[in-house]
This record gives structure tokens, C-alpha cells and sequence, in this order.
């Protein structure tokens, strides 16, 4: 009761002293002239004496009385016994029966008494200010100290001790000197602290931008960094601002820029001492200064990770890895012919999964079988440049660029005719006598009048056309019509998906909006959908003239359409949740797997083993998933009847209702499926694995105790058959591989990789299908993902608060334009 009453009493004392302070610590009082700085000192005084008198006049200690009266009304006490304990009896002392019922009713006192409990202290504040103003005290006490914390037995002194005179020497009130690194960097700014005299120096990027600002006094200061004078600008009042470039080298003699004549030899002069430091000075004294460390922009590295190489669709593989310490902005294949090398080099860019990534280790790929000199010897060379235009290069590389082989004739003479061309253009005569021959047996390309058209317009415009342009129009010619006798549709398809690949992965880099993304990400799928049914038909219809299945190579990825949609839907995810640098490397991932696709359609002729292996892998799979839904349904059911009998106060009693019913005969039909299976398993491998006769003991103990009402009693029994389930699956898949190990070959098709440790009956890594060429890329989930949204829609609000500091917007623009 004393502390509820100390707070109320005490309030406009500490309320005089917390405004006293906030005022002492922003330095008002030594702004103000001297009678006033006095007068306010005089104010706050006389403040406090009342405030004193007025706790001494209110607060008292409490009575006797009034601590029973509290104590009833905490307890909730009706008809006040402590009150009544007090009481005596007056009269009929001699009375028996009256003294045996003062006895009672005194007994009855005890007991009321005995379950009394004390309270604890009431908020008695908000009485006594209704408005909060202690609200606001505290938190011009907490600014107060954010701004003048660091010095605050100084700033005190100064309040409490009125100025006499003013000092001959003006010196700032405050020197603030921000650090901005180069955008490039990535680096947010950083506000430079006061540094004591042996502080160790500051690691500086150079190119970094200083903001220096200094409040207070009349003299023009100057910034001197690494011996470059900067004169400060008047802004307003007595406010001066400046800037200046950190350079990699100190100023030889000191440039002054914008400061007087008389001023310009004493700060020469001090630019030695601050050749390797960032100062403020005024009047040959320093107000502010930190010793700095220049760190230098090295240039770029780049080498190749693997000699260039083609993949399936004779698509040049260019691996690679690069490194930059602020970041690689572009990769360049420079690629030089070797037989002509004043012809000028052909240019290729790499696309980069990260926007300015310090370390990437990626591989491009690019289609040049069109290029003229598909099937030359050349040089690669690679060139990595970062965002000041530093340049790093790799060693140079010798190799002979794809070319497509064609297997129809009259396809592999017309690209034979392109290249005569490209070695040498001169020499037409011999390539137009060609293309008549082609052109008058028309059945060796199947009476195809489009290609008859496109090789008699070549071999007319070689005839008349003399221009060198010419050449390499009838050469883009040439090429089409090839591909359309030797593929069809299928490389037009291939094309179209590649060129919406990369325009799709530059516009995730370049930072293009969410409708555009969208709109590309739809024309992917669609032409992911063209180029596989293009695929599938050509495959098929080379299957119909008697063509033989390939066998794949050992440890071939196997893939399904379904599986390549389900990555773009998960790129579209993460585009669509701000994570765009994990969408490109999700789509770089989904590229390198169509360049090394080759059909396969013959997976419908896998051998009978195969396909009843991989079906009963699938029913096993899905058998154990429903046991695992009938073990989450027993927990819960478990928990419900525990806290039943918590309420209810039920010992051991059986829950009431159909749920656990239900519950048993779905374990009793899964029991029956897998006996069921076990048969099949017999009948398959000779004998059945153990766990799986374990499972189904296990199996039969929890349907019995579904049938009592017990879900409690049937989770242990739900846990071993569910442990078991995956032992014999793990069991069964080994038993199929070694005979499938046996007999290597049996199968009639190609759909997977040879049997191995590790893998399913199909030759695939279990549990990850054909998705585990991705490994390397980070997905989030997504918990991760909807952070991400917080944070990207966070940054676009503070965006939008113009009111924030220049450098703070602009840190955050840099951040929306990566992200």
C-alpha cells in the first residue's frame, strides 16, 4: 500500500527530473544566454522544491485498519473477519449456550481468516496522470540519451553551470561523417563513429563516397581524405556539408577544391598527416578523424572447369568458374578461328545464374551448328568482367565447335555445300552444280516442295547475287532446309525453346516486372510442350520405319514430361516470392537437362519383371502412407480421450463413438492388401522378405485394440508395422535389383540408368524419381518463401517513405533492383 501511494506522490517529482534531463543532454541550456539559461535553472529548482513538499505533504504511511480493510478486499472476503475479530462480547457472559455460540461464531472467523492471502501492489499511475504524460517524459528521456549519451556527465556539467562568457573560439556542435560504399559493392552505408586515438583504421572499398556534415559555428571547415581537401558548403544557418571520393592512391600534394587562397597553405599542409586518414578540420584543428585501410578492386578470375564439350543436341558446353570480390557483372567466350585468325572472333555470352555473384560456377550453353564455322578448329578464351569494367581472362582452349551430324543424305549434302561455302566463298560454280543435282531427284527428299523451293532459290541466288552478303543468306538457307528434311518439326521446336530460355533467364536477370515473367514463363511451358511432343513423334516415327532401340549409357537420367512442368512451376514460385537468383539457377539446372535429353519411348516395352516390380513398389509406397495416416489419426484420437478424462474426471473408461470403428476396419483392410501383396511378393522372389510378415502381426494388434475403443494401445503396434513396411520395401527393392543384376539386358528399352546400390527397381535413386540432377540447388520452402514476401513488401514500403536519409533510400532501391 505504501508503494501504491509512493508512485503517485512521487510522479511530478520524477516527471521535473526526467524533463530536466532530456533538456541537459540536447544541450538547450547552453544555447541560451546567460539570464536565461540562469532563469530556467531558477524554474526547474523552484519545480522541484514543490515537487518535494508536495510528496511530503501526500505521501503517509498506512494504517492498521486500512491494511485489514486491503487485505479483505483482496481476498474477496465478505462481512470483513478481520473487522470482527476485534469484537467482544458484551453481554450474556454467564449464559452458556450464548458463550458456546460466541465460541462458534468465533471458530468461523478463524476460518474466514485462514483464507485470507495478500495481493499484490495496484497500478495507481493512471490515476494520478490521466493523460500520460509520463509517456512522454520517458521518451524524451530516451531520444535525450541517444543523442547525447556518449557524453553525458559533459552535457550535465553544461546544463548545471550557466556560461559566464562566451568562448573566443567557436567550435561545432556536432560532426557527423557517413561512408557509402560503391553501389556495385552491395555494401550498405555505414555512419563512422567518434575513433579514439589508437583505434585500428577502418577498412574502406575504394570508390567509396564521404558525407560529411558539420553543425555550429562560422568558420568554413574543410574534409581531408588520404590527403585530398574537400571545402565544406554552407547549407543553412551554420550547417556545412561536403563530399569526396576515397582513390586508391593518396593525393600527392593535396587538391583543394572550393577553399580560399589564405586557407589553401595551411591545409596543404596537414594533407601529409591525413594521407591515410579521414579528417575534418577547421582552423588548422581537427574536429573529427579516422585512420583508414584503402581496399583495392581486383580484377576478375575466370577459368574453365572442363574442356569445352557438345551434349546430345551438339549444343556447345562451355563450364566454367568465376570470381569477383565485389561480384562478376558479364562473361564473355571469345572464339577465334585458327585457320584464319584475322577473321574477326566471334563473341558468345555466358548468362549468369547470380546477378553480381562473387563465386559462380556455372555452364552455358550454345547452339552454334547454324554458325558458319560449325566443325572448325578454333580458340575459346574466356573473359570476366566486373562492374568498374576490370577484366580477367581465362587461359585459351582448342576445339572443334559442334556441328550437327545428319544421317539423311540428301541433309548431310547440304550442310557439306554450307561449309564448302564458309572455307571457301569464292569458289560458287561447284556448290550450284550440287544443289541442281539435289534439286532434280526430288524423291531422295521425299517430293518435299518446300525444300525443293528453298534449294532452288539457293542455287539462283548464288548464280545472280555476286554480293558478299549473299553467301551467308544461301549458307542460313541451307541449314533450314536440313533440318526440316532431317527433323521435321522437332528443331524448330528445340529452337524456339532455347531462345525463350535465355530471353526468359536475361529477363530474371535484368530485373524485368512480374507480368513479363509470367508471360514467359507460360511461353516456356508451352514450348517445353511443343518440343516433347516433336520429340515423341519423331522417335516414334523413327521407331515405325525399323529403327532399333539405343541402349543408354550406364547411370543415365531418366526423366518424365511431368517432372520438367513441375520445375517451372517451382521457378514460377520462387519468382513470384522475390527468390529470383535461385529461379535462374533453377531453370540453368532445367536447361542443362534438355540439351542432354534423348528420347526414349520405348519404356512400354520394359520386360514383365520390370513393370511388376515397379508396381508393386508404387502399392507398397502407398500402402505405407495410409498407415501413416491411421498412426496421426490414433494420436490424435489418444490426446482427445486424455484430455476428455481430464475434464470429466473418467478413469480408464472407453471412448464412446464410431471413430476407432472406422478406424479398425481401415486396418483390417489394409491388412488383407498386405497379405495380399505377400502373395505377390512369393510369387515374385520365392520367399517374402521378414518385415513384412512382422508388419502384418503388427498390423493385427492394432486393429484389435481399434476394435476395444483403445486408440492409445494401437499407436505402438501402428508404429512397428509402419517401421516394418519400410524395412521390407528397402528389402524388396535389393531382392529385384540383384536379379535384375543377374540378367542385365533382358528389358527391351532404355528408360534408365543399369541396376545399381542405391537404386529402384527401375534403376532410379529412391524417393528423389528424376529430379536429382538438381542437386547443388538450394529451393526454399516455404517458410523461407513467405518470409521472403514479408521482406521484399517491406522494403517496397520503406521505399516509399521519402521522408527517410538520401543514403537509406538508395541502399534500399539497390536492394529492390537485385531482388
Amino acid at each position: 500500500m505504501f508503494l501504491e501511494r509512493l508512485g503517485p506522490a512521487s510522479w511530478p517529482l520524477i516527471g521535473v527530473l526526467g524533463l530536466f534531463l532530456a533538456v541537459a543532454l540536447v544541450r538547450i541550456p547552453a544555447l541560451l544566454p546567460l539570464w536565461l539559461h540562469v532563469l530556467l535553472l531558477v524554474t526547474f529548482a523552484g519545480a522541484l522544491a514543490a515537487a518535494a513538499w508536495w510528496v511530503r505533504r501526500v505521501l503517509r504511511w498506512p494504517t492498521l485498519e486500512e491494511a485489514k480493510r486491503r487485505l479483505e478486499l483482496d481476498s474477496k472476503m465478505p462481512h470483513r473477519p478481520l473487522t470482527a475479530w476485534d469484537d467482544r462480547l458484551m453481554a450474556g457472559g454467564e449464559d452458556a449456550d450464548s458463550v458456546a455460540l460466541w465460541r462458534q461464531y468465533r471458530q468461523s472467523l478463524l476460518a474466514k481468516i485462514g483464507a485470507l492471502r495478500p495481493g499484490a501492489p495496484r497500478a495507481t499511475m493512471a490515476e494520478a496522470d490521466p493523460i500520460a504524460l509520463r509517456a512522454l517524459v520517458l521518451l524524451l528521456v530516451v531520444v535525450a540519451l541517444g543523442v547525447g549519451g556518449a557524453d553525458f556527465s559533459d552535457r550535465l556539467a553544461d546544463a548545471l553551470t550557466p556560461r559566464v562568457a562566451t568562448a573566443s573560439v567557436e567550435r561545432p556542435v556536432a560532426v557527423d561523417v557517413w561512408l557509402n560504399p560503391p553501389a556495385y559493392s552491395g555494401l550498405p552505408p555505414v555512419f563512422l563513429e567518434p575513433a579514439a586515438d589508437e583505434a585500428p583504421p577502418l577498412t574502406v572499398p575504394v570508390g567509396s563516397t564521404v558525407l560529411a556534415q558539420v553543425q555550429g559555428g562560422s568558420e568554413t571547415p574543410s574534409l581531408h581524405v588520404r590527403g585530398s581537401t574537400t571545402a565544406f558548403e554552407p547549407v543553412a544557418g551554420d550547417a556545412f556539408r561536403a563530399s569526396a571520393v576515397v582513390a586508391l592512391e593518396p593525393a600527392p600534394g593535396g587538391s583543394e577544391t572550393g577553399a580560399s587562397e589564405a586557407g589553401a597553405s595551411e591545409e596543404g599542409a596537414g594533407d601529409a598527416e591525413t594521407a591515410d586518414r579521414i579528417a575534418v578540420l577547421r582552423g588548422g584543428d581537427s574536429l573529427a578523424s579516422w585512420p583508414i585501410a584503402v581496399l583495392p578492386d581486383e580484377p576478375p578470375e575466370v577459368v574453365f572447369l572442363a574442356p569445352p564439350s557438345s551434349t546430345e543436341r551438339f549444343v556447345l558446353r562451355l563450364s566454367y568458374a568465376a570470381s569477383d570480390d565485389y561480384g562478376v557483372d558479364s562473361v564473355t567466350a571469345v572464339v577465334q578461328r585458327i585457320d584464319d585468325p584475322a577473321v574477326e572472333p566471334l563473341e558468345l555470352v555466358l548468362p549468369l545464374p547470380r546477378s553480381a555473384a562473387r563465386d559462380l560456377d556455372n555452364a552455358s550453353y550454345h547452339d552454334l551448328t547454324p554458325h558458319p564455322w560449325a566443325g572448325l578448329a578454333v580458340e575459346i578464351q574466356l573473359v570476366a568482367t566486373d562492374a568498374i569494367g576490370q577484366e580477367g581472362r581465362s587461359d585459351p582452349v582448342r576445339t572443334l565447335l559442334p556441328e550437327r551430324v545428319f544421317n539423311h543424305p540428301v541433309a548431310r549434302a547440304l550442310v557439306g555445300l554450307r561449309r564448302q561455302l564458309t572455307t571457301d566463298p569464292e569458289k560458287r560454280f561447284p556448290v550450284v552444280r550440287a544443289l541442281s543435282d539435289i534439286y532434280d531427284r526430288p524423291s531422295r527428299f521425299f517430293h518435299d516442295l518446300v525444300a525443293a523451293l528453298a534449294i532452288r532459290s539457293a542455287e539462283r541466288r548464288l548464280i545472280h547475287d555476286k554480293r558478299p552478303e549473299a553467301i551467308a543468306q544461301v549458307q542460313e538457307i541451307l541449314w533450314d532446309t536440313a533440318l526440316r528434311i532431317e527433323d521435321g518439326d522437332l528443331s524448330i521446336a528445340a529452337r524456339d525453346l532455347r531462345d525463350i530460355q535465355e530471353a526468359l533467364m536475361k529477363a530474371l536477370a535484368e530485373g524485368a516486372g512480374d507480368e513479363e515473367i509470367e508471360q514467359l514463363m507460360r511461353e516456356l511451358e508451352e514450348a517445353l510442350g511443343r518440343y516433347l511432343e516433336a520429340l515423341a513423334e519423331q522417335m516414334q516415327d523413327r521407331l515405325s520405319r525399323g529403327a532399333e532401340p539405343r541402349l543408354l549409357p550406364p547411370n543415365a537420367q531418366t526423366l518424365e514430361s511431368r517432372e520438367l512442368r513441375d520445375l517451372i512451376d517451382q521457378a514460377r514460385a520462387l519468382t513470384k516470392s522475390g527468390a529470383r537468383d535461385a529461379a535462374r539457377e533453377l531453370l540453368a539446372q532445367l536447361q542443362e537437362m534438355l540439351e542432354n535429353l534423348r528420347a526414349s519411348p520405348f519404356a512400354e516395352m520394359l520386360d514383365q519383371q520390370s513393370r511388376d516390380a515397379w508396381d508393386m513398389m508404387n502399392d507398397l509406397d502407398e500402402m505405407r502412407e495410409r498407415q501413416q495416416d491411421l498412426l496421426d489419426r490414433s494420436h490424435r484420437q489418444s490426446q482427445q480421450d486424455q484430455q476428455d478424462e481430464q475434464r470429466q474426471g473418467r478413469q480408464g473408461q472407453p471412448r464412446q463413438g464410431g471413430e476407432t470403428q472406422s478406424d479398425s476396419q481401415m486396418q483390417e483392410a489394409l491388412r488383407r492388401e498386405l497379405g495380399e501383396m505377400m502373395r505377390r511378393l512369393g510369387d515374385a522372389l520365392g520367399d517374402i522378405p521378414r518385415p513384412f510378415g512382422n508388419a502384418e502381426q503388427s498390423m493385427r494388434g492394432a486393429r484389435d485394440a481399434l476394435e476395444r475403443n483403445r486408440p492409445g494401445e494401437a499407436i505402438a503396434p501402428q508404429t512397428r508395422a509402419l517401421d516394418q513396411l519400410q524395412q521390407g520395401m528397402e528389402a524388396m527393392a535389393e531382392r529385384f535389383l540383384q536379379q535384375m543384376g543377374e540378367n542385365p539386358g533382358q528389358g527391351q528399352g532404355t528408360v534408365g540408368m543399369q541396376p545399381g546400390q542405391g537404386r529402384d527397381p527401375l534403376g532410379r535413386k529412391t524417393g528423389t524419381g528424376g529430379l536429382e540432377a538438381l542437386e547443388g540447388v538450394q529451393i526454399p520452402d516455404r517458410m523461407e518463401m513467405r518470409r521472403s514476401r514479408e521482406i521484399l513488401r517491406e522494403l517496397r514500403r520503406r521505399s516509399g517513405e521519402r521522408g527517410r536519409p538520401p543514403s537509406e533510400l538508395d541502399y534500399i532501391d539497390r536492394l529492390l533492383r537485385q531482388f
